[in-house]
């Protein structure tokens, strides 16, 4: 298919999810001819608001969810292809982890289209070229970060990273991608972060800002285990003064959006983008159950994040807990927000030798919003790094539950700070631990991970 002459016709609602298709290499069939598509900046915003709109029926909660599943804070799900995610030991026909795959890279497709033809707006500010160049490049990081974190072992798994990695697709082609290494997919989403936050305005509304690429990287630092950068990017976004700490504790909940760094944005049924988040963990017989051993382990009265935890036939032999987080018929999903900087910047400090004055600030500033009787709860202000990382790390298993944050603390846990870790009996590094990428992507140049899962 020649990309010169054609483009794909581009979609404002939800897309039909295929895990047949190669969506690393293959754009969508549909398609228009370029010289009718692009030719102003108000074309070139249709198609980056495709990309946005791709990104937000992956993130909404769909990608979220997938990563729950591989970490320990579910029950066996009643669904054949989360069990196989649930169970580490994805097959390469699974079709929810394909089509999560092929959406992914769908995303990147589309941002890529717009970078491409960007000279084709006739009408194109300077202004508008760099804040499109920007959102481009924020796109394509966060899409490759989420990626590389499902699909391959996670940083540190080898001492120079070397380890297969997945395709970077940073420019638009129809050609195969081969699969770098892991080293190579964190230096492009990195230089792409780092061009965002160079590009990007400071306010842009709902669309990615400079703010949300400082977030961005903020993460990606800490997953490294870069703690000094991770703590300077958190810092720069805490210190923006456009963000204050919510008063309360269900972050999915409107009064959270003081918080609010980067979402996807619901604005009603019929734009729904949180529906997979109410849709597995909707009241009733939700098919995302929290694990009894962990909620036994952490319920609390004192704890208000326990109040949205609720015990079904309890004292049953079918008692299960549900959460009560996503209750709403539809609400915005927030990607990055004030709670996530103050723990990985508190972390950060205490991992890295710096300042445990903020460190300590940091966790007090959240327990004091999390607890009934935050008094028996606070650090206090001679804690050591070691009482800072025990605290943090509990708080953030609470903050983040449900959010898929927990298996990449588990990995970096295990490869960054050496810690020997497992999940139902599966160590952090086996083989299963990753998604398999669809049947479809292997290619000479692109070998897909291996079967048979954790042993």
């Amino acid at each position: 298919m020649n990309t010169k002459s054609i483009l794909w016709a581009l979609s404002l609602t939800a897309v039909a999810l295929s895990s047949c298709d190669k969506m690393i290499e293959t754009p969508p069939p549909n398609e228009i001819l370029i010289d009718d598509a692009v030719k102003n900046t108000e074309d070139l915003q249709m198609l980056l608001n495709s990309s946005y709109n791709e990104l937000a029926n992956t993130f909404g909660g769909f990608g979220q969810v997938l990563a729950e599943l591989q970490s320990d804070n579910l029950t066996l799900p009643n669904n054949n292809d989360y069990r196989e995610v649930f169970n580490h030991n994805v097959l390469f026909f699974n079709s929810t982890t394909g089509a999560f795959h092929s959406i992914v890279y769908r995303t990147i497709f589309r941002a890529n289209f717009v970078e491409k033809y960007l000279d084709r707006a006739a009408d194109l500010t300077e202004a508008d070229r760099t804040r499109i160049i920007g959102e481009v490049a924020f796109i394509r990081a966060y899409c490759h970060f989420w990626a590389v974190r499902m699909f391959a072992q996670p940083y540190g798994f080898t001492a120079d990273n070397s380890h297969p990695g997945i395709a970077i697709a940073n420019r638009v082609s129809t050609d195969p991608y081969p699969r770098s290494t892991v080293a190579e997919a964190y230096a492009a989403i990195i230089a792409d972060a780092e061009a965002a936050m160079a590009n990007l305005p400071a306010d842009n509304g709902y669309y990615a800002d400079k703010q949300a690429a400082q977030a961005l990287l903020a993460q990606v630092y800490f997953q490294m285990g870069e703690y000094s950068q991770a703590a300077d990017m958190a810092t720069q976004v805490i210190s923006s003064g456009r963000y204050s700490l919510s008063d309360t504790v269900n972050l999915f909940n409107s009064q959270a959006e003081s918080e609010y760094i980067f979402r996807i944005v619901s604005t009603g049924v019929n734009d729904n983008r949180s529906g997979a988040y109410n849709g597995n963990y909707a009241p009733g017989t939700p098919t995302c159950q929290m694990d009894l051993a962990l909620y036994n382990a952490v319920k609390d009265p004192n704890d208000k994040r326990c109040a949205m935890l609720t015990e079904v036939n309890a004292g049953a032999a079918n008692m299960f807990v549900k959460s009560s987080a996503f209750d709403g018929q539809f609400f915005d999903v927030p990607l990055f927000y004030l709670t996530q900087m103050h723990l990985i910047r508190a972390e950060a400090l205490a991992l890295s030798g710096g300042d445990l004055t903020t460190a300590i600030m940091d966790v007090n500033n959240l327990v004091a919003r999390a607890y009934t009787d935050p008094s028996t709860e606070y650090l206090a202000s001679s804690a050591s790094a070691n009482e800072v990382l025990t605290k943090v790390r509990a708080e953030r298993r609470m903050e983040l539950l449900f959010q898929g944050d927990r298996i990449q603390e588990v990995k970096r846990l295990g490869a960054i700070e050496g810690q020997n870790l497992f999940i139902r009996g599966h160590r952090w590094d086996c083989d299963g631990m990753v998604l398999q990428f669809p049947i479809v992507e292997r290619t000479s140049i692109f070998e897909i991970n291996p079967t048979g899962g954790c042993k």
